[in-house]
């Protein structure tokens, strides 16, 4: 699927790797483990560390962005060195051992992107009711209240999704062109979100 064309003033966005023949990572129970955290917060514990596994064939590419999980990007090591200091202001790079075949270790490098900025910017009244881990359909912002100076963030109402802001998503479209995916989600002008924001 193609990438949308950049929106005017503030947008939101689902990122995610794009449908073509491409490898994706499936998590360990570490993505777990971050889940609870996102949902419960302090006693839970952040993971310092993930495993994950490639899926897809053999001989397919391994992309720079390859997850499709919501609340856990993941990033080659040259994009996290080339967005690190953006990606930063929202949240902790942390590694990911990612295997290949069994056994085999990929050593091309990898690391998680978690997002720790939680944002209480989602007009509920106009946005559709959360389901049971949060999802919304339909998501309307508070245009006074929505982070646009972090790449990234979190809402209470669905915190094991993460909303990416619309200068990032297009910053990270430009790198990656059709390797990704961006959904709109929600924007300042005129739109049409994406019908299915949260399925893979």
């Amino acid at each position: 699927m193609t990438t949308e064309a950049p929106q005017p003033g503030p947008a939101v966005h689902r990122l995610l790797p794009s449908r073509a023949e491409i490898r994706t990572v499936r998590f360990d129970d570490s993505l777990t483990q971050l889940k609870r955290w996102e949902f419960h917060g302090p006693p839970q514990e952040r993971p310092s560390a993930f495993e994950a596994e490639w899926l897809g064939e053999p001989a397919w590419p391994k992309p720079e962005f390859p997850s499709t999980y919501p609340d856990a990007p993941v990033f080659s090591r040259r994009l996290a060195e080339l967005l690190g200091p953006d990606l930063t202001t929202a949240g902790t790079l942390l590694p990911l051992t990612v295997t290949d075949g069994g056994g085999a270790v990929d050593d091309e490098g990898y690391l998680v992107y978690v997002v720790d900025e939680v944002v209480d910017c989602v007009d509920t009244a106009r946005s559709s009711r959360p389901g049971s881990t949060g999802e919304m359909q339909r998501t309307v912002f508070q245009p006074e209240a929505l982070p646009t100076h972090l790449p990234a963030f979190r809402v209470p109402q669905f915190p094991v999704g993460i909303y990416w802001n619309g200068w990032f998503a297009d910053r990270l479209s430009s790198l990656l062109g059709p390797h990704l995916e961006s959904r709109l989600l929600w924007s300042s002008a005129p739109h049409t979100p994406h019908p299915y924001p949260w399925g893979v």
